[in-house]
């Protein structure tokens, strides 16, 4: 297992209440955590060009990194792996120091590659972020529906389900994911990337050709969210529906209970 880049499209096309499509190109790191290449534009929990952080994901409190912390989650789940198992993370860089990942993917596998499952990291813009195991085995897949229980946009309910469907990484990376409202998509979102070698020179090219990278995909889920919301289009606020948001990994102050 290696580490590489991917170059990607991602689409997000609302169906309803309000049809609306929105495309971006942007570049994922797919990184081996027992390997963690540092070449001259990317550092590891350091301030560079580029960076992936231990912060921006699953931190239970165990030392170690991201992985020792991911396999404690599984464990707590009562999911059993491989004491070898390798773990790729396929995820948004920092630039400059800034990061945001509305959506990162690690993909399990035994010593000789064979694939396990993969778990789902979602992250919502109050920083909140929730894990979602995904083991049903597809055609060179992996899919599973599953209740969303988490505040991802205020155009959606906490209340409704996600639809996975992830590709393996390979030399394509293929990743579908619906919401799913009373049984039918109201929302699907797809990344489709061309897999590429991680270089210093290609890092610093898509500094150039991705600028701002994570600045640019916060600021248009907000610009989304904002032409939505002057179309008067039916939101939920993020309180009014606590009993909908379970199991949060750093929730916010709206899911703390009073003592």
């Amino acid at each position: 297992m290696t580490s590489s880049l991917y170059e990607c499209q991602v689409m997000h096309r609302r169906l309803k209440p309000e049809q609306k499509r929105f495309d971006y190109r942007i570049f994922m790191l797919s990184i081996d955590l027992d390997a963690i290449p540092t070449p001259t534009f990317l550092s590891h929990n350091r301030l560079n060009l580029f960076s992936l952080n231990d912060a921006d994901h699953i931190d239970l409190g165990h030392p170690g990194g991201i992985k020792p912390n991911l396999l404690a989650w599984l464990a707590e789940q009562k999911i059993k792996v491989p004491p070898d198992v390798k773990v790729r993370l396929v995820t948004l860089p920092r630039m400059l120091g800034y990061g945001f990942n509305p959506v990162s993917f690690f993909y399990l596998s035994k010593s000789d590659n064979t694939p396990l499952f993969a778990v789902a990291e979602v992250v919502n813009t109050y920083r909140e972020m929730k894990l979602y195991l995904i083991d049903q085995k597809g055609d060179a897949s992996w899919q599973k529906q599953i209740a969303k229980n988490f505040y991802v946009s205020p155009f959606s309910d906490p209340a409704d389900a996600f639809d996975f469907r992830l590709g393996l990484p390979t030399e394509k990376l293929r990743v579908t994911i619906n919401n799913i409202t009373e049984s039918q998509v109201s929302l699907t979102s797809t990344i489709r990337g061309h897999q590429q070698e991680l270089t210093s020179r290609r890092l610093l090219t898509y500094a150039f050709k991705y600028p701002l990278l994570t600045l640019k995909i916060i600021t248009l889920i907000h610009w989304q969210a904002l032409k939505l919301w002057l179309k008067k289009v039916p939101y939920f606020k993020k309180a009014d529906r606590p009993e909908a948001q379970t199991d949060v990994l750093r929730p916010h102050s709206s899911l703390k209970k009073d003592p």
